[in-house]
């Protein structure tokens, strides 16, 4: 059995209506995702200027081919945009 789930069986009345609300009021889902992000990100920084990232205005951009997909996000238009740039022009040195 889960941890989850265990928590749960062994929880009182009053704690479980407490719960519940969270639940309904997708407080839970919010406490979960952040979590998650805390394990999946632990120090973002922008690859251009190494400036730690707001994850509430970061700008992320996925690349790469299908089966092997790249993430970076950056803290603002200028870093994007020289990532693009350098990304790039090695394609077109390529033609």
């Amino acid at each position: 059995m889960n941890k989850l789930a265990k928590l749960v069986k062994e929880a009182e009345y009053e704690d479980l209506l407490k719960l519940r609300k969270d639940i309904n009021e997708g407080n839970m889902l919010r406490l979960v995702e952040e979590r998650i992000a805390q394990f999946e990100n632990p120090h973002r920084v922008c690859p251009v200027c190494n400036t730690p990232i707001d994850p509430e205005t970061a700008l992320t951009l996925y690349f790469g081919p299908k089966g092997l997909r790249h993430r970076a996000s950056f803290d603002g238009e200028d870093c994007l945009e020289y990532f693009v740039t350098k990304l790039a022009k090695p394609k077109q040195q390529h033609r």
